[in-house]
């Protein structure tokens, strides 16, 4: 370890006497690990590495409106893990961490800072308004040194505070110093285990508010707002939201809908820092094919058509795929969002028992519903038992009048992402029924 670092360390430690607190809290920052992934890292050093990077994580204020983290890895190929703003719990954070897999191959120390500085701290990602902060650890130097040099000084234009940490016998000191804002931000240590003793300091200088001059006034500037997930809402929580159409739309009621889903989320701010949206599959098919050998007399041909009769919408199994599958984190669910399903139905349901339960299943687990009747054929009380309140229910004479709902739904969003939102207890679900 240097002696500028021992400096540091001896320093943090007579500063706060033992475990440091959480870093960053009144200064927030957007942080994104840059990691070696190439395959001069032995496997086990690896695991090092991300051990390591798990307890600096530990150093930081993780929240919505504290720091972010994102990871990005290279070799060969560079990958996002995650990035900024996908996880603001740090356990979450943690164990995406612990579950990178190395990938290896080269030292492509180059495409990694292009990508940070494209896609990593992109306006889709990063925070206009917070420090934006890279720790860079690798352990040699990169295939192509003057590329690397030129990506390093694009992103210093842009007020990157970059770090750079080497690892091992086999860094070369002046490119860390290129790759670094500063040469107090180049460290190197003998070996990955070694990284911990790196902890403490990296997050003292990552959450370092930069050199400025004083400003002439002392009033206390505001804070930044909140970023605004619907236009004119001032509710600033995440909002994840699956929708559905009737199975039984046909191609003029199905335009109509999806025009109707296009004009309403045209109000929201869609990214994955605020509102993400999707689109539930649809569940109309009632079995396989008909197959010429499946049936040699006309009454058994007859009773499997009969089979495919449409008697009904098929909520519950829309509701399930929102529960099970829609808004899971496998399929960017958030566990930090609020929830809502919206159901487009234009007919009595072909299971309502099922329905039903599926309904009671999705308010126990905090999901709100949205139930748009259509026409005529829909049963009002029915779909007011599967909404998430009676305001929740709502009903037009016909797909083309979809449209003059858009307020009315939008202000749904707005209340469900203002208002604290609870889980329904089964005893208040019963209540509903």
């Amino acid at each position: 370890m240097n002696r500028l670092l021992l400096v540091f360390l001896l320093t943090i430690g007579a500063v706060f006497g033992g475990s440091p607190e959480k870093g960053c809290g009144n200064n927030p920052a957007d942080i994104v690990f840059v990691l070696d992934e190439s395959g001069s890292i032995w496997g086990p050093h690896f695991k090092q590495q991300l051990k390591s990077v798990q307890d600096i994580i530990e150093s930081f204020d993780i929240g919505f409106n504290r720091t972010h983290v994102g990871v990005l890895t290279f070799g060969t190929n560079n990958r996002v893990i995650f990035p900024l703003g996908k996880y603001t719990n740090e356990n979450e954070l943690k164990t995406a961490v612990a579950g990178i897999r190395q990938q290896r191959g080269e030292t492509y120390t180059h495409l990694a800072l292009k990508r940070l500085r494209e896609e990593m701290f992109s306006p889709r990602y990063a925070r206009p308004w917070v420090r934006h902060v890279a720790i860079i650890i690798t352990d040699g130097e990169s295939n192509y040194p003057q590329e690397t040099k030129r990506e390093a000084a694009l992103c210093h234009k842009e007020n990157y505070q970059m770090f750079s940490i080497g690892v091992g016998q086999s860094v070369v000191r002046n490119e860390l110093e290129a790759i670094a804002s500063s040469s107090d931000l180049v460290f190197t240590v003998d070996s990955y285990g070694a990284l911990e003793s790196l902890r403490q300091i990296l997050a003292w200088k990552a959450c370092e508010p930069p050199s400025t001059p004083a400003p002439p006034t002392t009033t206390t500037p505001e804070p930044p707002p909140p970023p605004q997930m619907i236009e004119g809402c001032s509710g600033y929580k995440k909002m994840d939201h699956i929708w559905s159409i009737s199975d039984q739309a046909g191609v003029e009621e199905t335009n109509y809908a999806l025009n109707f889903i296009r004009l309403t989320t045209n109000e929201m701010n869609i990214d994955p820092q605020r509102v993400q949206v999707g689109l539930s599959p649809r569940f109309c098919d009632e079995g396989n094919a008909i197959r010429l050998k499946d049936h040699d007399t006309k009454e058994g041909f007859g009773r499997d058509l009969d089979r495919r009769r449409l008697t009904g919408v098929r909520s519950d199994r829309t509701i399930e795929y929102i529960r099970r599958e829609g808004v899971s984190p496998q399929n960017g669910g958030r566990s930090d969002a609020i929830k809502f399903g919206i159901l487009i139905v234009d007919n009595t349901e072909a299971n309502w028992e099922n329905a039903l339960n599926q309904a009671r299943l999705a308010k126990e687990e905090g999901i709100r519903l949205i139930v748009i009747g259509v026409g005529s054929r829909v049963d009002t009380v029915k779909l007011a038992q599967l909404a998430w309140s009676e305001k929740d229910s709502i009903t037009v004479s016909s797909y083309s009048q979809l449209s003059d709902k858009k307020s009315a739904i939008v202000q749904r969003f707005c209340d469900g992402i203002t208002q604290r939102v609870w889980r329904k207890s089964f005893l208040e679900s019963l209540y509903d029924y």
